[in-house]
């Protein structure tokens, strides 16, 4: 039986893809019990990715610098609230350490935005890295499903990317959301497949 999306995979293969994951420490009590098992996906994905020479961002919000969003922007009230944890517990801001990029990592980069971007399309000096590398395939992972993940693939379906979503390496913590998104909305303009399908198509 042939994965769902196999004639994706065909055409991303003669494309230059890239991979981008983004979670915080922070998000992981959010997601429950699937925090482990999205994790391990995450992880698995990359290790796939890296021993392909695909390159691999991973885009965190910068919480260590102090910068701020726009007071005009609705999620600044909600950002105070994780400044006053950040502040007790500044650890919550690192990366998960099983997916941090290693110090010698050539294949690996972290690209910070502002709080309250939420797209990773706006982290800095992304684009002009997918640019320089002719890069036109984004294979994505994060938390939260509805809320980096959609906002990512719908900007950069509308700037020209083709989008591959891999649905078991995301989540969400509203109940059944995940669910909706991956089977209903992403795929209005994104791929979506799960780990084990974008592993066997692209072998």
């Amino acid at each position: 039986m042939q994965p769902k999306q196999a004639p994706h995979f065909l055409s991303l293969r003669r494309t230059r893809p890239s991979c981008s994951w983004t979670t915080k420490t922070v998000a992981l009590p959010r997601i429950g019990e699937a925090g482990p098992r999205v994790i391990s996906n995450a992880r698995t994905t990359r290790e796939w990715a890296v021993l392909r020479s695909i390159p691999v961002y991973h885009c965190l919000v910068d919480t260590k610098s102090g910068a701020k969003p726009d007071a005009s922007m609705k999620l600044a009230d909600r950002w105070s609230v994780y400044e006053e944890m950040l502040r007790t517990k500044p650890e919550l801001g690192d990366e998960t350490p099983e997916l941090a990029v290693a110090a010698d990592s050539k294949i690996e980069k972290t690209l910070m935005r502002r709080p309250c971007l939420v797209s990773v399309l706006l982290s800095d000096g992304l684009e002009e890295d997918l640019k320089r590398r002719q890069v036109r395939s984004l294979i994505m992972s994060g938390i939260t499903t509805s809320g980096c993940v959609l906002s990512t693939a719908r900007a950069a379906t509308d700037k020209g990317y083709m989008v591959t979503v891999v649905e078991d390496a995301c989540a969400d913590p509203v109940e059944g959301l995940h669910e909706m998104l991956v089977k209903h909305v992403l795929p209005t303009t994104a791929h979506v497949a799960t780990v084990q399908e974008l592993r066997d198509a692209w072998e």
